[in-house]
């Protein structure tokens, strides 16, 4: 007691440092417990889910069963698909020598050329079916195995443009691909397919567009896919009265041209028509003989003879190899 009296300042430094480690203990006390029961309770959980992901399909064996069963199944129709587009897998594109591709470009286009101008059709100067670009130079050995590719996609492309007979091809463009470039594809781990664009624009019949886009939906060994398509009527303006074309009375056997004057009367005048024609749109006037088995068909009118401008875009899709599936 007389130290403390000696020491105040001693023994009150003492005291409250004795106090400050007394909470100190019992603050870690109580953090230590509440530490020791958050760990149990992860641990119970933790043991838990590692419990529900070993059991195979939770809680009952037939959901487990039909689970597989469906994924079986799943696998089975995935690999049929995949066997379909096994024909479009074109497998490993061997590289040629540059010249030697040179070579195959200019024999397709000669296939090609001579295909379209039997079938009548206008080609355009300096027309190479989009590979222009090597006119003048040389194609990068390691990126002859894709073009070659290419140039057989396009070539049976065109081919089955000639069949359907156009009257112009106006152009052919192909997108590049950057092997041409030496860079590499850009084609992802889970890529199954790789596209190259063409766009073809050419003059023609309705019956000529038809017939193309008929071909490239069910044409083989390619697969082409249609992107986009434009048509626009070569005439901007609609046809007219003087567009008809029919015979006149007098180019007629005597027969029918009796036949027409009996059902219409003498003069013959076309609905729509005043009374009296011009002489420069008299000599336009056709009338066609008159069946008379069929009195409901008098007159064929051909109008609309004009042709349509196709722009098409279309991408030929190369499959790739496949890859190994998962097992359920």
């Amino acid at each position: 007691m007389n130290w403390i009296k000696s020491n105040p300042f001693v023994a009150t430094l003492a005291a409250i440092t004795l106090v400050i480690c007394g909470a100190l203990y019992f603050v870690g006390s109580q953090g230590a417990k509440k530490y020791e029961e958050a760990k149990s309770s992860f641990d119970e959980s933790y043991q838990a889910v590692q419990k529900a992901e070993n059991i195979p399909l939770y809680p009952k064996a037939d959901l487990r069963n039909g689970k597989s069963k469906a994924l079986t199944e799943y696998g089975v129709a995935i690999e049929d698909l995949r066997t379909l587009f096994d024909g479009y897998r074109p497998g490993d594109l061997k590289n040629v020598s540059p010249q030697d591709f040179t070579a195959s470009l200019k024999q397709a286009n000669n296939e090609v050329t001579d295909a379209l101008e039997a079938a009548g059709c206008k080609i355009p100067e300096g027309f190479l079916m989009g590979f222009e670009h090597y006119v003048y130079d040389l194609a990068k050995e390691k990126a002859t195995g894709v073009l070659n590719y290419q140039l057989e996609g396009v070539k049976h492309a065109l081919l089955q443009l000639a069949e359907s007979r156009p009257s112009e091809l106006l152009n052919v463009f192909r997108e590049g691909i950057p092997e041409e470039n030496d860079a590499e594809p850009d084609i992802g781990s889970k890529d199954v397919i790789r596209q190259f664009g063409y766009e073809v624009a050419f003059k023609g019949s309705e019956s000529s567009i038809r017939e193309f886009v008929s071909s490239l939906g069910k044409t083989e060994p390619y697969y082409y896919i249609v992107r986009c398509m434009k048509v626009e009527n070569e005439r901007d303006d609609p046809p007219q009265v003087s567009d008809a074309k029919f015979e006149t009375a007098s180019a007629l056997e005597p027969a029918a041209a009796a036949a027409v004057d009996d059902q219409f009367g003498s003069p013959f005048v076309l609905p729509g028509v005043e009374e009296e024609v011009p002489a420069e749109e008299e000599e336009a006037i056709v009338v066609e003989p008159v069946d008379s088995a069929d009195s409901g068909r008098i007159l064929a009118q051909v109008l609309g003879s004009e042709e349509i401008i196709v722009f098409i875009r279309f991408d030929l899709t190369m499959f790739l190899a496949a890859k190994e599936l998962p097992k359920p």
